[in-house]
């Protein structure tokens, strides 16, 4: 089984390659270039867009081929059905460009089939002692949440030239890694399809990466973090209530600059949804870092989170400890983009 998988990922990286350079050629020739009206990317020139659509295509190629009677499965089905919401959600703005409460109505209407039709929710089994009810409105409220807020951080931190896309890739090895070694039970199909999502970011990657050739796009974006969150809650079956941490701690870069941007926003009067150039990576930029510095130092600021979350499952005794490190590494991070602000006026 874990060769056949193996044998996938090579396949999905591969595909996805392929696709995203037929995808760029097709790209230029109909002059699909960025848009930006914020101009978030750091770029100067017109580059091609829609890269999510290569990475949509490889990962749902692959994992129809790979896992058995994906599709006839209820939950899996609906989770495919919800995907496309949201690619269709993301090649709107990236087309268009949607404004905020548009863009919102989308990614709630998509992270209501999860719970609705593809059943991913939290489960029964982290709170057993909470009354159905009470549970059921619980849940409810977490799942959604969850997703609207993973799958805007990613978007967001994809402002800087293989940004998002390394992120996710480190993000996702830890969640595959804390799921095959450290689950109480495992859900084949959906580690299959954490792996697959994997190659298909890796295979975009070497187009993404700077100087970049292509972006991801709000199709891309927006496509990754609404998977990475339906896949985490997919795993937190039948799980303790600690293994809720665990997904937030992994990717904790893209939430944790969304969160603050979302502070910020608020406490200076300014509308939540609005684009600005105050995330950590531009700060960072304005600070004299070159863009490959900014994604160096935000890969290694992800694997330092993506090892606690491990050594959190190895040395379970010392989780309180872990979530102190955590807590000191983010007064840190605030610290640190507060001084670059000042620095930076």
């Amino acid at each position: 089984m874990l060769s056949q998988i193996g044998t996938a990922f090579l396949q999905v990286t591969l595909l996805s390659f392929v696709l995203t350079a037929v995808l760029l050629h097709i790209a230029k020739r109909k002059k699909w270039l960025d848009k930006d009206p914020h101009q978030i990317q750091e770029s100067q020139k017109k580059v091609a867009s829609y890269g999510g659509i290569a990475i949509f295509l490889s990962f749902w190629i692959g994992s129809i081929f790979t896992i058995p009677q994906l599709l006839s499965s209820s939950n899996q089905f609906w989770l495919f059905i919800a995907s496309i919401v949201i690619l269709i959600v993301g090649i709107i703005d990236d087309t268009i460009e949607l404004n905020p409460i548009q863009k919102t109505i989308g990614i709630l209407l998509a992270a209501n089939l999860l719970y609705f039709k593809a059943g991913i929710e939290f489960s029964s089994a982290l709170l057993p002692e909470a009354s159905p009810l009470f549970f059921e409105i619980l849940s409810y409220s977490a799942t959604i949440i969850w997703i609207y807020a993973v799958t805007n951080a990613v978007n967001l931190i994809d402002g800087v030239d293989g940004l998002a896309c390394s992120v996710s890739i480190v993000s996702l090895i830890t969640l595959i890694i804390t799921t095959y070694f450290f689950s109480l039970s495992i859900r084949m199909a959906f580690l299959t399809m954490l792996i697959l999502l994997t190659g298909a970011i890796l295979g975009f990657l070497p187009f993404n990466w700077v100087p970049a050739r292509i972006y991801l796009g709000d199709t891309g974006a927006l496509f990754i973090g609404f998977m990475y969150a339906a896949l985490s809650v997919s795993n937190l079956k039948n799980a303790s209530l600690f293994s809720l941490i665990v997904p937030v701690l992994i990717y904790m870069v893209p939430l944790f600059d969304a969160s603050y941007a979302m502070m910020r926003r608020f406490l200076t009067n300014k509308p939540i949804g609005q684009a600005d150039r105050e995330h950590l990576h531009h700060r960072l930029l304005r600070f004299g870092f070159s863009k490959r510095q900014v994604v160096l130092s935000m890969i290694c600021i992800t694997i330092i989170f993506s090892l606690i979350a491990i050594f959190s499952h190895i040395w379970p005794n010392y989780r309180v400890i872990w979530l102190i490190v955590t807590g000191i590494i983010l007064i840190i991070l605030m610290v640190t983009m507060n001084k670059l602000s000042k620095q930076n006026k």
